[in-house]
Formats: C-alpha cells, sequence, structure tokens
C-alpha cells in the first residue's frame, strides 16, 4: 500500500520506475495499464493517471490508441546506469530505522563494525594531552568565556594551511568552526533549503545525511555510485535537467559507504556543472584525508571558481572522534551560515578548538596522518583477505580508494535483517544497507568498517558473520 496522501503520485511514479527497471523494459513496451496499478498500489485510478500524465510531460512515456501507455523513445540514452530510469526525489524516513540500528549496537554490540572513527590505538593521544593541558595553563581564563562565533584563530590559521596546495585557497575569514563534520553540512542544508525542497544526494550514500534531510522535510534525489569513479556524473546532468534541484550534497573522495573517489576531471566537471546552474554544492569531505594512493585527491572546492561550494570537514575520523571538531568554508554563503551557526549553539567548545590547534602547531599532524593511512591500508588489506575467506563466493566486494569501509553486496534472497539480529545476539554488529538510502533500497548490502584493529578476534567474527550467511543462502 502506497503511504503518505500529499505525495501518493509522486509515489506512484517512483513505483512505476522501479517496475520498468527490473523488467527492463525497452522504449515501445507497454507498461502495466492504470486499473493494474490502482489496484496493486491500493491508490486511486485519478493518482494514477496524475502520475501517467507527468510522466508522459516529463517525455518518459507516451500515449498509444486503444493501447494505454508505452515506454517513450525518448528514454534510450538518457542515463548510461541505470537502463534511461531517471531519478526521482522522494521523502526521507531512515531515522526510526538508524535509531534502532545504533540501540542495539551500544546494547548487543561487542565486536563493532558498525564505528566509523580510528580507535585509541591510532590517535597521538599524549601529544594532544600535552596540547590540552597547555591550553588549560596558558590561557584558561580565555578558553573559559564564550569563544569567537567563527572559531578560535589558533585554530582557524592551521585549518587555512591545509588548502595551501589548492588552486582555491582558503584563508582564516573563510572558515567557520563547527561540532563535527554533520554540524557543518547541517548549517548548510538550513542555509541554502526550504522545507519541500528537493536535494540531489549519493546513492548509496551516508545515512546521517539521509537523516538531515528527513529532519528538515526535504525530498532526497539519488544519483548512482559508480563503485571505483565515485558520482555518475551523466545520470545527475538528466536529473538537473528534469528537477528543480536547491542543492546537492556529495562526498567526492573516500565515499562513504563504498570508499570510491572521483576523478580530478570529474569532480571539475561536477563544480562547472553545478557553479553554472547556481546549484550550491554541499561537499562532505570528512575520510579524504584517509587515501591510499600516493596523493591526497584534492576536494571539489579546490576547483571553485564559482564561489559555489560549501566545503565541509572534521577531524574526527584522523585525531579524537569525542572532540566533535569540524568546520565549514561555504563560499558565498558564508555570513548566512554565521547567523545559523550563532542561533543553533552560539560556538563551537573554545579550549577543545586551542587544544586542537596547538597539536597541529607541533608540526607532526602530517607525520600522523602518513602513519595512520599507512596503518588502515594494512588493516584494509587484513580485512578483505578475512571477508573473501569467510563469507559466500557469491559476494561482490567493493574496493576502497580510501576510508574505514567495505560495501559488500549479497545475494538478493538474503535477508540482513534476520541477519544482523542473529550478529547483534553474539555481540558483533555491522550497518544494514538499507539505512543508506532514502527508500529502503541496498537490502542485501551491508558495511563493514575495517576500524578495530584486526585480530584473532576479529577474525572470528568475520567467521560468524560469513558462515551464518552462507546458511541462510541455503535456507
Amino acid at each position: 500500500m502506497i503511504e503518505n496522501r500529499q505525495y501518493r503520485y509522486e509515489q506512484v511514479i517512483q513505483k512505476i520506475e522501479e517496475t520498468i527497471q527490473i523488467l527492463q523494459l525497452k522504449p515501445g513496451d507497454k507498461i502495466p495499464s492504470v486499473r493494474k496499478i490502482s489496484n496493486t498500489l491500493n491508490v486511486s485510478t485519478t493518482t494514477v493517471f496524475q502520475a501517467y500524465s507527468i510522466m508522459e510531460d516529463r517525455g518518459l512515456i507516451t500515449p498509444r490508441p486503444r493501447s494505454g501507455f508505452v515506454i517513450s523513445d525518448k528514454r534510450s540514452g538518457t542515463s548510461s546506469s541505470v537502463k534511461g530510469i531517471i531519478p526521482l526525489p522522494e521523502f526521507v524516513n531512515v531515522y526510526a530505522m538508524e535509531r534502532i540500528m545504533m540501540k542495539n549496537t551500544r546494547k548487543y554490540g561487542v565486536i563493532n563494525f558498525s564505528i566509523l572513527a580510528p580507535v585509541n590505538e591510532l590517535l597521538p593521544i599524549a601529544k594532544i594531552n600535552k596540547a590540552m593541558q597547555a591550553a588549560i595553563k596558558e590561557v584558561a581564563i580565555d578558553n573559559y568565556q564564550y569563544p569567537f562565533l567563527e572559531g578560535h584563530p589558533r585554530l582557524l590559521s592551521q585549518v587555512a594551511l591545509h588548502s595551501f596546495e589548492w588552486n582555491k585557497r582558503i584563508l582564516p575569514d573563510d572558515i567557520l568552526i563547527t561540532n563535527g563534520c554533520l554540524e557543518a553540512v547541517s548549517l548548510c542544508l538550513d542555509t541554502v533549503t526550504r522545507r519541500g525542497d528537493i536535494v540531489a544526494v549519493e546513492s548509496p550514500t551516508y545515512h546521517a545525511i539521509l537523516q538531515c534531510l528527513e529532519s528538515r522535510g526535504l525530498k532526497a534525489l539519488s544519483i548512482s555510485v559508480d563503485p571505483v569513479n565515485g558520482l555518475n556524473m551523466d545520470e545527475l546532468e538528466v536529473a538537473l535537467t528534469h528537477n528543480k534541484v536547491a542543492a546537492c550534497v556529495f562526498m567526492p573522495s573516500c565515499h562513504n559507504p563504498t570508499g570510491a573517489s572521483m576523478p580530478e576531471e570529474n569532480k571539475i566537471r561536477l563544480v562547472k556543472l553545478l557553479g553554472e546552474r547556481n546549484i550550491p554544492l554541499i561537499e562532505d569531505d570528512a575520510l579524504g584525508e584517509l587515501y591510499f594512493g600516493s596523493s591526497r585527491p584534492l576536494p571539489a572546492k579546490a576547483y571553485d571558481t564559482y564561489d559555489n561550494v560549501l566545503y565541509c570537514s572534521s577531524f574526527s575520523k584522523t585525531l579524537p572522534p569525542g572532540f566533535r571538531i569540524g568546520w565549514v568554508a561555504a563560499g558565498k554563503y558564508q555570513a548566512e551560515i554565521e547567523k545559523h551557526k550563532f542561533s543553533n549553539n552560539i560556538s563551537t567548545n573554545s579550549l577543545l578548538q586551542d587544544a586542537i590547534g596547538r597539536y597541529l602547531e607541533g608540526g607532526t599532524y602530517n607525520a600522523h596522518l602518513k602513519k595512520l593511512r599507512a596503518v588502515m591500508k594494512v588493516q584494509h588489506n587484513k580485512y578483505k583477505e578475512a571477508i573473501l575467506r569467510h563469507f559466500p563466493e557469491a559476494i561482490k566486494l567493493s574496493s576502497p580508494s580510501g576510508g574505514f569501509s567495505f560495501w559488500i553486496e549479497f545475494p538478493e534472497h538474503l535477508d540482513i535483517t534476520e541477519m544482523q539480529k542473529v550478529t547483534l545476539m553474539k555481540g558483533i554488529s555491522f550497518c544494514p544497507g538499507h539505512i543508506f538510502s532514502p527508500s529502503d533500497r541496498f537490502k542485501n548490502y551491508i558495511r563493514i568498517n575495517s576500524c578495530p584493529l584486526f585480530n584473532a578476534k576479529i577474525e572470528s567474527s568475520l567467521a560468524i558473520v560469513g558462515n551464518l550467511a552462507k546458511s541462510m543462502l541455503l535456507m
């Protein structure tokens, strides 16, 4: 049954599109009749006619006398990745799913493959503690008061240095310190969207981004992600011609959950495509430092000549995640971003900002990043070998270019929800794939994170998950 009366015709369109894709219908093929769709989805024939009318206006279907509707010839060639299916916006409903998952993980998870943050063994804790002690000792009086709205000057200067090699550098005055990268993304959405707007996101995408859309009443327009090259640019361009998109939220480097990174030429094309249309690009670069290659992939912001990229990042994936120190450089939207920050929580913890700034001034951060990347690459290889050793042969495993994640596809008939229940009772947690989609896609996917240091217990836990999947596939 189709729910949500206000937007039923849009959901009908989505269901018809899914049917076309599943049946692999070609131009000229007949689509299900109005009465059949009405009965199947339990909606009125009026709603179906409204949906068909919109699809006809979009050039997706064509009426044929005494034969109903057929697939339009105009569909062919519109998208190289999904057999001509044009992405449609949809409202998001993932909060309840993720809340249950996180609650169960905290309650049962002993071996936690859900966490997406460095474990303590990989952090420069001694140096951070020393910087914290200096911050308390030397300027305690200042750090006990409300800090500057934009952030601690010491930290702003250090963050700005990270853009030294970019074509378009970021200055300290261009930056606002936030409570993690997610607050940065949230502030950007508050600035450039209004309730009911359409926001383009990747498919799959980080589930917390979907929560941000859901809490603001925004519709998600899902654009597919290639497991190697990232965002499907051809599909995005087609989608933009058929939808009024208010903003885009993308992760061009070390994408979560697939680990893909867009080639440089695609990032340049992305910035140009959105810049010419004046569609804001909210760039989540929280994982960009965790690349496995020989050089750090530059963010899309580095190529932004339109002042149109709202760049969001964080230290939560490379330094203590509990500090929740992130930042945003929003270009022409910066002043409005600061207004939203002030109205939300005034500022970010000054003492923690000062401590991170002092640590960065010490000059050891680059060495720490180099070591962290090397360790994570070794971790990645060990996890990959164990997964291939213990999981069913029928899986498809992503080949991340960086980050902490493996995106794993199982045969479609495997019940991931049931598998998760069983593994949780054994003290093992992972992220089910459906929380990375606004419409319950990726039901046969899971995300496994390689953050816990690999050892015999980790391998044993992966073996439990893999053997369970094998046994369930035989049922």
